[in-house]
């Protein structure tokens, strides 16, 4: 049954399970786990506040020089073996449904986070550390970080909350 947000929340205030609804066409179990991907989020931001602007752009500094690229290699090839060994031994062992869509999706989702956490660690990763201490050493910008995270955190654990 597919339900709004707020009948959703009246029906769970009420004790009924939901984890076979939908919410706007969305399964309440999806819903979870967007709601906590967006809570980690919403999470990972007060971190960097915590850190400072400064301290991540000195640090974006020091993992970009020369003698840190070996470094940087081994780093992205271990960080991509701890993403992928888990989602490759997932999609290869888990119960899945039969849908060929999900089957092919979910081992493409894999490759990519396996490919994407390579690339991020090797290329991006000290640039997007500059990058999040510049955000966070502009006071606009770090108003309107807080003004997104603090919203997000709510309606994420919101989310999470329905599929207990």
């Amino acid at each position: 049954m597919d339900l709004t947000l707020t009948e959703a929340w009246t029906l769970w205030w009420s004790g009924q399970q939901l984890t076979e609804h939908s919410i706007h066409g969305m399964s309440v179990l999806w819903a979870a786990r967007v709601g906590k991907f967006m809570a980690f989020l919403a999470g990972t931001t007060i971190v960097l506040d915590l850190i400072g602007g400064e301290r991540l752009i000195e640090w974006g500094r020091q993992i970009r020089g020369p003698k840190h690229a070996a470094l940087s290699g081994r780093t992205a090839y271990l960080f991509a073996g701890l993403v992928g060994a888990p989602l490759v031994y997932v999609a290869h062992t888990a119960e899945q449904p039969n849908d060929p869509f999900f089957i092919v999706g979910f081992r493409l989702l894999s490759i990519l986070l396996i490919i994407g956490a390579f690339i991020a660690t090797v290329w991006a990763g000290p640039r997007l550390v500059t990058l999040v201490g510049n955000a966070f050493s502009n006071q606009k910008l770090e108003r309107l970080i807080r003004g997104i995270a603090v919203p997000l955190f709510f309606l994420g654990f919101a989310l999470d909350y329905l599929a207990s």
